[in-house]
This record gives C-alpha cells, sequence and structure tokens, in this order.
C-alpha cells in the first residue's frame, strides 16, 4: 500500500526540494489555523493538528508533495521568490589594458611608435608596419589560445586583479575597487595583450607599450577572436551605442559582425 502511494520521481535522490519545502510550509500553517480556530478544547484542537501534521508529513515524506500540481509550479515560486544577485553589466565601450589617458601620454605614446618604426606617416595619415601587422597577429593567436586572465595580468603595467566574467566574454581589471574597475571584451583583451607583447621586440618602454596598444586597435583588420575581416559600421548597428543621450549620434567603430563586438570605437 506504501509503494503504491510513493511517487519515487519527486522523492529519495529525485526529491523535489522546492515542492517538499512548499508543501511543508502549508502543513504548518494549516496545522497553526487549526490549533488557533478549529472549536473545542484545548486538547482537542491540538489533538488534530498533531494528526494532521503526521498525516500531512508522511505524505510529503512519501510523495513529496500534498497540493495537487505542485511539481509544475513550486519551483518557479521557489526561484522567483528567492533573491537574486544582479548580474554584472559591461559597460557599453569595450574598454582597454590602459585606461584613460590624456593628451601627452596619447603624443608621447605616438612620438615612440614613430621613432621605433611601429608606424610610418604617410602624407597625412598613419600606416601600420607590415612586420609589426605580422608579429602583433601571430601574437593574438597565440594568446587566445592561452590562458587570456594570467596573459592581461602580466602584460598590465601595474598590480591589478583579473577576472574573467560572462563565461570568457569580458576580463575585468581592477586595481582595487570597483571604481577602478575596467570591463575588456575578449576581442579588446586579446588584441591590447598581444600589442604589448609585440611592442617589446621593438624596445618600446613598458608603459608606453600598454598605453600604445588600445590605439593600435585602429589598424586591425581582422577579428582578433575569430578572424572575420572587421567591419567599419556604426555602434548602433552592431552591438549597442555608446552615446550618452538618445540625441548623440552613434559611435563610428570597428567591429566584428560575427561576434558582434566592437574592436575600436574611432
Amino acid at each position: 500500500m506504501i509503494d503504491g502511494l510513493r511517487k519515487s520521481e519527486y522523492t529519495g535522490e529525485n526529491r523535489c526540494w522546492p515542492c517538499t519545502v512548499l508543501n511543508t510550509s502549508i502543513l504548518l500553517l494549516a496545522c497553526a489555523g487549526v490549533t488557533r480556530l478549529l472549536s473545542g478544547s484545548r486538547s482537542r484542537r491540538f489533538g488534530v493538528a498533531s494528526a494532521l501534521g503526521v498525516v500531512g508529513g508522511a505524505g510529503i515524506a512519501l510523495r513529496g508533495y500534498l497540493v495537487p500540481g505542485t511539481p509544475q509550479f513550486a519551483p518557479k515560486l521557489v526561484s522567483a521568490l528567492s533573491p537574486t544577485p544582479q548580474p554584472l553589466q559591461p559597460p557599453a565601450e569595450p574598454g582597454s589594458l590602459a585606461g584613460e589617458s590624456d593628451e601627452e601620454t596619447g603624443e608621447r605614446a605616438l612620438s615612440e611608435l614613430l621613432d621605433a618604426g611601429v608606424v610610418h606617416a604617410v602624407g597625412e595619415s598613419l600606416q601600420l608596419d607590415e612586420r609589426f601587422r605580422t608579429d602583433w597577429r601571430a601574437e593574438m593567436e597565440s594568446v587566445r589560445e592561452g590562458d587570456l586572465e594570467a596573459a592581461v595580468r602580466a602584460a598590465s603595467s601595474s598590480s591589478v586583479s583579473v577576472q574573467s566574467v560572462d563565461s570568457g566574454a569580458y576580463i575585468v581589471v581592477s586595481a582595487g575597487g570597483v571604481e577602478t574597475e575596467r570591463w575588456l571584451s575578449r576581442p579588446v583583451a586579446i588584441a591590447d595583450v598581444a600589442a604589448v607583447r609585440t611592442l617589446a621586440e621593438f624596445d618600446i618602454d613598458r608603459d608606453v607599450r600598454v598605453q600604445s596598444a588600445s590605439a593600435l586597435r585602429a589598424f586591425c583588420r581582422d577579428c582578433p577572436v575569430c578572424d572575420t575581416p572587421l567591419e567599419e559600421t556604426s555602434a548602433d548597428s552592431c552591438c549597442g551605442s555608446g552615446s550618452s543621450t538618445p540625441l548623440d549620434a552613434p559611435d563610428d567603430v570597428l567591429a566584428c559582425p560575427e561576434c558582434d563586438q566592437r574592436v575600436f570605437t574611432f
């Protein structure tokens, strides 16, 4: 008879714990209601409540639940009522290994890149040295196959904590507080680390290597992650606008149509 009452799909190793918790709570409320609302002597009320508790507890133990249909709604209800931490939200911008830099730092970096032959001035434009491009691409392939967290930590110019989030889609770099966090998309992290490594071969100062990495992404032709040719487009047509208000024009970006990630913002 007991075996006929048992619901093995909701008990034992398969016990539906949300069902058990919810039905136990209902049973306790019912027992409390009986002791307060049932007419008669106190001993009678407690006797009925005890009997209800024993029978109901046995039912939950054998079947996993008392209220019909509980397995269909209890898990969703318990999940909805349980406090859940807010997920980390990446910023619209893809971030960079160096963070913010001023005009003077940028001018120094450009001067060193020109002197080292990493970039060449052609008329009024700049062109990336082809030897550097080839070496940089090879480093990207090496970085993406390795431990990206460790690579970002090693490439940074100061002591930082590094965490991979969103299944590896972003690398969060922090100097010790939320206000110092920098979110690097995976393509950006790979490109920046590879640039820092390649610039070392051109005898560029370490701090300048880190500061230059983000600007060099403007010369990327293929996605650092999947090798898909990058496209010049607007932020709102590929990966979310970085505009501060709806009235602002969307950013012009260099983006991967396959990864739906921007690599550089012009």
